[in-house]
């Protein structure tokens, strides 16, 4: 009976061990080499049963590559502790030289499998370098970029300016990869997620003007037969704008195997809305929510009796002198449209995230704007002009009263320091990546797009760190 038991034990140890491998060798390892087939088999063989079945094992093996093609390869630096299941080290990034947390959340099952990995910015991230100059700053950032450029880990536009004083714009990478056409500081990328901070302005504007309210119920607006069952009466207008309404994400298995073609219009979207159940009851939680902002997309066409597209290009674009920017459908003539790639498991170079895409962005995400005209926005958002003081303000702070994340506002994420408050929104999809940050304290503004996936994080780091190197109230043009 003991030699069974210490049997037991040291089989349980053994696993023990090899899970905690997985993060200081087999993972790294297999990270670094850069092999396509390789990391298929790997991850066919190490991926939890779980996260397979939900999100598809190509899921899985993008983000992969995508994160091998950003950070290229890493060099282990410190093993830690093991935290509850994550198995935790710190690494190197080969491509941009910055150090990150490499975590592996494992099952707790053994034998142990991977459920996903992330890595991230240390938390112990202050630097203490000698300030800089605009112009160090200027050099130091071109090099970077340039440098993520020649390893293909950065491909995108750029532009940091201090109220309307643009400090420093710039653009690397292709637009189209196929013809060899260079991106331009003019370029138009799709944004993403950012037009949920349209949407939001949208709906605020009409709240504004007594057209609208926060409790009014999405019901009072939108047919039921939008809607899937469960308590979609409770929904309210707020809920819609923090995320807190319990509909879910129209991304799904019936968007990726239907025709992108019909997206033209908010109609095209019903039976995803409809089909996709609630999550949970509405307002006591909260979950990130595409159909949910399509959702108050709709609500603005029936209060204000405009198309959605028509609302966004007279009461936002045109409002901020937003020229280069809209939701322009896939299949026509567009000039400066950059076009998205990514890494798949189904191809060894550079794929085109074209038909990936709704043919027309909505009130969630997925039109195309450019860095100057995301300028543009922040200023007329920051002077009032989109909308007055009081909501703008609401806006921007965080909703935890609600149940809403910590880190979100009315559409817009919150973060930073209380001498420090940055607020904006990311994007991101198969070929796209972005951010706005406004600094209100400082009146910085950071714009970065990207026509690659999972490559901004690196950027808006560094790009961070030489700010905080710099006295901001000294800043000014060269």
């Amino acid at each position: 009976m003991l030699k069974r038991l210490l049997f037991l034990l040291i089989t349980s140890c053994t696993l023990v061990v090899k899970a905690q491998t997985v993060v200081s060798d087999t993972f790294i390892t297999m990270f670094n080499t850069g092999n396509r087939v390789a990391v298929i088999d790997y991850l066919e063989n190490n991926m939890s049963e779980e996260r397979v079945e939900r999100y598809g094992i190509d899921a899985h093996v993008g983000v992969f590559l995508n994160s091998q093609s950003t950070y290229g390869k890493l060099t282990l630096i410190e093993r830690l502790p093991n935290n509850e299941n994550n198995q935790q080290t710190v690494v190197v990034s080969e491509n941009n030289r910055q150090t990150y947390l490499l975590t592996i959340n494992l099952t707790e099952t053994l034998p142990q499998k991977i459920n996903y990995f992330s890595l991230q910015d240390p938390d112990n991230n202050e630097n203490s370098s000698p300030k800089i100059t605009l112009s160090e700053l200027k050099q130091q950032l071109f090099k970077f970029i340039k440098k993520l450029n020649d390893k293909d880990a950065f491909s995108g536009s750029i532009l940091v300016a201090k109220g309307k004083d643009v400090l420093l714009k710039t653009s690397v990478g292709f637009a189209n990869r196929e013809w060899k056409q260079k991106n331009q500081v003019d370029t138009r990328f799709s944004i993403g997620s950012m037009n949920k901070m349209f949407t939001a302005i949208s709906a605020l504007q009409l709240i504004e003007k007594g057209e609208l309210n926060f409790d009014d119920k999405l019901v009072q607006f939108v047919d039921k037969s939008w809607l899937p069952e469960g308590e979609v009466e409770l929904i309210t207008v707020r809920q819609l704008l923090t995320h807190t309404s319990g509909l879910g994400n129209f991304f799904n298995s019936d968007f990726n195997a239907s025709n992108k073609e019909v997206y033209r219009d908010l109609d095209a979207y019903k039976p995803l809305v409809s089909g996709t159940p609630l999550l949970f009851t509405p307002g006591t939680r909260n979950r990130y929510s595409n159909s949910g902002m399509l959702m108050l997309g709709l609500i603005v066409e029936k209060v204000s009796g405009l198309p959605y597209y028509d609302y966004i290009q007279q009461n936002i674009y045109d409002q901020a002198g937003m020229s280069k920017s809209g939701s322009f459908e896939l299949d026509s003539v567009t000039p400066n449209l950059a076009i998205g790639y990514l890494k798949r498991s189904h191809s060894e170079g550079w794929v085109n995230s074209t038909y990936t895409r709704a043919v027309k962005g909505s009130p969630a995400g997925g039109g195309f704007s450019t860095v100057s005209d995301l300028h543009k926005f922040a200023l007329a958002l920051t002077n009032y002009q989109l909308l007055g003081k009081t909501l703008t303000e609401q806006a921007y702070s965080a909703k935890t009263q609600y149940n809403s994340a910590f880190w979100y506002g009315y559409g817009f994420s919150v973060s930073g320091t209380l001498d420090d408050r940055v607020v904006g929104h990311g994007g991101a999809y198969l070929g796209v990546d972005a951010r706005l940050d406004i600094h209100l304290d400082s009146g910085l503004i950071v714009v970065i797009l990207a026509n690659q996936s999972d490559v901004v994080a690196p950027v808006r780091r560094e790009i961070n760190q030489l700010l905080t190197k710099m006295k901001t109230k000294n800043i000014s043009k060269d």
